[in-house]
């Protein structure tokens, strides 16, 4: 894809923006966690400095700029581009990964909830440096500003997106001059970057000390989000902004909160905020508050368009996505997913109250995905890139024992709150699950058994059927719907056939972005009625007016067809669960996609189809599972 290789202005400031805003705002919270439990001493400020620079170069350096980032589709990376790309390459196992593509889905909405959560409250903790007596206030004034970003969700992020890119380069300046004014007074911190101090803390201390790399991974999550965004901006964009700017701010930072914790332990209460002088605590609480919106604003775009793969790959069921701006396809609202996460956020902020605390369950759903991403990423290198077993073992034999390592000391945070994100990601991969198996067993049991529509046409001749002049009608169908779905029901209801008939299905293929010259597929099934498949990418949002509107101008169907008259028709299937185990795993499972089909067919599929209501017919039909 050619966006991968372009590095122009606009996308390394956008890049900037939206994908480092996570990892970019690690230091506000990532040492003094990882030093909560440690007494502060020269050797173990050494070794945790050296656990931090080591973790940025290998995990996020080398595993994700130049592994992973190979593993994209068409120029589109996260963790179902990648399922779809194992599909796409016909890949053995892709059963097994299928499983830890949604189970990674439902981490990352975890994560969308605890990122604002956590980044909102580390800024809003700076007041207390101010002084005590504004220690009460940190929770409200945190929800008040998760309120607000919440809010302004369906408004869509289009005229302050640009703003996102500067504001953030301000950011990593600021925190780049604070650390580099420390270090100069201590210059010894910068030992640290030998990795015998990493390697001896770990040796000294123990299991104690293995216990510290739960607070270490802290400073690498938000790592997953530059592989997740290539799609929108490039590879060389994020690359470039890493290893100039991202990287060295970083580590400035944090080498000068070791630094000042070398002068004055005491800073340990809050090390981020203590290595400014008292008289700009103001404005950097102020520039901390707007780093962590827009981190959180990242995070919840990111979740939003995965949201949006998830629905076209088949994987949830159809909820309405909105666009929220003309000129950029990447800007979309999911009301639905956005409530689920206003109110998951809130719900943690006010139970965990303080970073520390959010911490203990913050980490654990990034590590999971990225072992999953680690696993998926290590067969295609076999299966795609046709890489030899011994290089793939080394190297991602090496990233396995790390992120194993990483898991392991996080794995005591599921108790304190980890089994939050982990609970959340069960119960939406247990719904994504049901769904797609829910829709193949409808499929293979109703819709390719249906009689064709071939003989449906006979009935068409037949001269008890009324004619209806002028009217067009278009049958949305599904694609394995060999009647034609609403059609026949049509037909049989109205006795009644439309001057033009238009059988309309999609396909989402497994590449982020189809062709306009392979969009549209007709087939002449009898004089004035066409089936037409629209073939869709899972990046791309689905309108079949619009599509429609486009193959009528490029005369591609074989009737002019006028957008604003036509009559749509759609199937909505009902569902009735049956205690026979023929059909899903568990009778639940069938009540459950009875609920999904019910709550989700109608008005949403209508709102998924972007048809207008006015002139849209919904027909229903029951199936016994």
């Amino acid at each position: 894809m050619e966006k991968t290789n372009k590095l122009s202005y606009g996308l390394t400031v956008g890049a900037l923006g939206v994908v480092f805003g996570d990892i970019g705002t690690s230091p506000l919270y990532a040492l003094k966690v990882t030093l909560d439990n440690l007494s502060v001493t020269p050797f173990n400020i050494l070794g945790v400095l050296s656990l931090i620079f080591w973790s940025l170069i290998i995990i996020i350096s080398f595993k994700y700029l130049i592994i992973i980032f190979r593993a994209d589709n068409d120029g589109e990376g996260g963790i179902l581009a990648l399922l779809a790309l194992m599909k796409h390459k016909n890949t053995k196992q892709v059963a097994v990964f299928y499983m830890f593509a949604i189970f990674g889905a439902g981490l990352l909405l975890g994560d969308g909830m605890l990122t604002p959560a956590i980044s909102v409250i580390s800024a809003v903790e700076g007041i207390s440096t101010l002084s005590d007596s504004f220690t009460p206030y940190i929770l409200p004034t945190s929800a008040l500003i998760l309120v607000f970003l919440f809010m302004l969700q369906s408004k869509g992020t289009a005229s302050i997106g640009y703003l996102f890119g500067p504001l953030i380069f301000i950011w990593f300046c600021t925190i780049a001059i604070l650390g580099l004014a420390q270090i100069i007074k201590a210059p010894i911190v910068l030992q640290a970057i030998n990795p015998y101090y990493a390697y001896a803390l770990l040796h000294q201390t123990g299991y104690k000390g293995y216990l510290l790399l739960g607070g270490i991974f802290l400073v690498v999550t938000g790592g997953e989000a530059l592989y997740a965004d290539i799609g929108h901006f490039g590879k060389n964009p994020i690359r470039f902004n890493w290893f100039l700017l991202v990287l060295p701010c970083l580590v400035l930072n944090y080498f000068g909160q070791g630094a000042n914790l070398l002068l004055h332990p005491e800073a340990i209460t809050n090390p981020f905020y203590m290595i400014a002088p008292s008289w700009f605590y103001i404005p950097l609480i102020l520039l901390a508050t707007i780093a962590t919106v827009i981190a959180s604003q990242a995070v919840i775009s990111a979740t939003f368009s995965l949201t949006k793969q998830a629905v076209l790959l088949g994987l949830c069921p159809r909820i309405p996505v909105i666009q929220t701006s003309r000129e950029h396809v990447g800007q979309i609202y999911v009301p639905q997913i956005n409530f689920i996460l206003f109110v998951g956020t809130l719900v943690l902020t006010f139970a965990f109250k303080t970073s520390d605390n959010m911490a203990h369950a913050y980490g654990i759903a990034v590590n999971t995905y990225m072992l999953m991403v680690d696993l998926m990423v290590a067969y295609a290198a076999l299966s795609i890139w046709h890489w030899s077993r011994i290089k793939t073992g080394l190297i991602f034999g090496t990233f396995l024992s790390i992120d194993l390592a990483f898991l392991g000391s996080n794995s005591h945070k599921f108790l304190t709150g980890g089994w939050v994100p982990v609970t959340l990601a069960l119960a939406l991969a247990t719904i994504m699950y049901t769904w797609k198996y829910g829709l193949e067993y409808l499929r293979c049991n109703y819709y390719m058994n249906k009689e064709d529509v071939s003989k449906i046409i006979k009935q068409l001749h037949y001269k008890s059927l009324n004619k209806l002049q002028d009217l067009t009608a278009v049958f949305i169908t599904d694609v394995y719907d060999k009647s034609g779905g609403s059609f026949l029901h049509f037909l049989k209801l109205s006795r009644s056939v439309p001057e033009h008939v238009l059988i309309v299905n999609y396909v989402v293929n497994n590449i982020p972005y189809v062709h306009f010259s392979q969009r549209y597929e007709v087939t002449c099934l009898d004089d004035k009625v066409y089936n037409l498949t629209l073939h869709y990418g899972f990046m791309e949002s689905i309108s079949i007016p619009r599509a429609l509107e486009r193959a009528s101008k490029k005369n591609i169907l074989p009737f002019k067809l006028n957008i604003d008259r036509a009559t749509y028709m759609v199937e909505i299937p009902n569902i009735m669960a049956s205690k026979s185990k023929k059909s899903l795993t568990f009778f639940w499972q069938e009540r459950l996609f009875a609920f999904l089909i019910r709550n989700y067919s109608a008005n949403l599929n209508i709102e998924f189809y972007k048809l207008p209501y006015n002139r849209t017919m919904a027909i229903g039909t029951y199936y016994i599972m």
